[in-house]
């Protein structure tokens, strides 16, 4: 019995009085670049002292664009770099930051937002340099009301920092519904600006699992700006195909229009995006490459192409 059970072990060398040696499968650790890892956990351990030490009613530094809008809990920043391609004109360059605070001894029911603004298709520059001095930045508190499984309310105040200054304000409901197939998403704002004036938007999205590694999403929005008096639409469906733990492709079909002349649509686009995570599960690259047919160059069709890098703070 005693020598049945030594012969199920794997004897390495010698025998008689020597020591048996077992192989001993070891986990293999993950690859890491010490000097990028040490500088995501120093941002991340920045932001979080921030949120304790940062005045929420007394601002010094602001970055920002457009409210964040995510559900993402906790405090977080997202760094992004996005060039864009349309055949016969210049190549468009974009920077982006975005940084939500949660602020101290509030049970998390005040965020500070600071985001830097995304340009207008007419204001892209073409030189990656100017495209860093030219961004503008806007911050704002955000006053969380309720936050659950199924509801999200919130409201936003702030100032969008740049010549002339531009204060905003908005109120967000967020509604939740999940079906046995399907998961809902509906969210109404209702905003105002010293540019823009009141305003209100609509957006629905449906999601539905196909498979253990497909989904499906119907999207639908309609924004009203009141000193406009018409609504600007769009609608779109996108298959998201997850082809591997760090490799995502998503098939999509996107149309824009407005109601000046009755609810018309005017702007399609058709294409592919590609996502990859190239290191850990915070830094990300996009290739996007897509077919854009619009009533302003007579429906000629214009291929485009862009390329997104992101890289996410404070989440894991």
């Amino acid at each position: 019995m005693e020598e049945r059970y030594l012969h199920t072990f794997e004897l390495q060398e010698g025998g008689g009085n020597q020591a048996i040696k077992i192989d001993v499968i070891t986990e293999q650790k993950p690859f890491k670049i010490n000097v990028i890892e040490y500088s995501h956990d120093w941002l991340k351990d920045y932001i979080d002292n921030l949120s304790y030490n940062v005045d929420g009613f007394f601002i010094d530094t602001f970055f920002g664009d457009d409210i964040i809008e995510d559900d993402v809990n906790g405090s977080r920043a997202k760094l992004s770099f996005f060039t864009r391609r349309e055949i016969g004109k210049p190549v468009d360059y974009q920077y982006g930051i975005s940084v939500k605070l949660v602020l101290p001894n509030t049970d998390e029911h005040l965020n500070l937002l600071l985001e830097s603004s995304e340009s207008d298709e007419d204001e892209r520059e073409s030189n990656p340099i100017n495209t860093v001095d030219n961004v503008q930045y806007s911050t704002a508190l955000r006053y969380i009301f309720e936050e659950s499984e199924r509801w999200k309310v919130n409201f936003d105040t702030g100032i969008r920092w740049g010549l002339p200054t531009d204060p905003f304000s908005r109120l967000r409901f967020r509604r939740f519904a999940y079906f046995d197939n399907f998961r809902v998403k509906a969210t109404q704002n209702f905003f105002w600006s010293g540019t823009e004036g009141f305003g209100e938007e609509t957006k629905i999205e449906l999601n539905q699992p196909l498979n253990i590694d497909r989904i499906i999403r119907y999207s639908a929005g309609a924004e009203y700006l009141l000193d406009d008096g018409f609504f600007n639409l769009n609608y779109g469906v996108t298959l998201f195909h997850e082809l591997n733990s760090s490799e995502i492709l998503a098939y999509y079909f996107r149309a824009a229009g407005d109601s000046i002349e009755g609810p018309t649509f005017n702007n399609y686009g058709i294409g592919i995006r590609y996502r990859r995570k190239v290191y850990q599960d915070w830094m990300f690259v996009e290739v996007n490459p897509e077919l854009e047919t619009q009533r302003e160059t007579e429906y000629d069709i214009t291929p485009i192409i862009m390329f997104r890098f992101e890289a996410l703070i404070g989440v894991r």
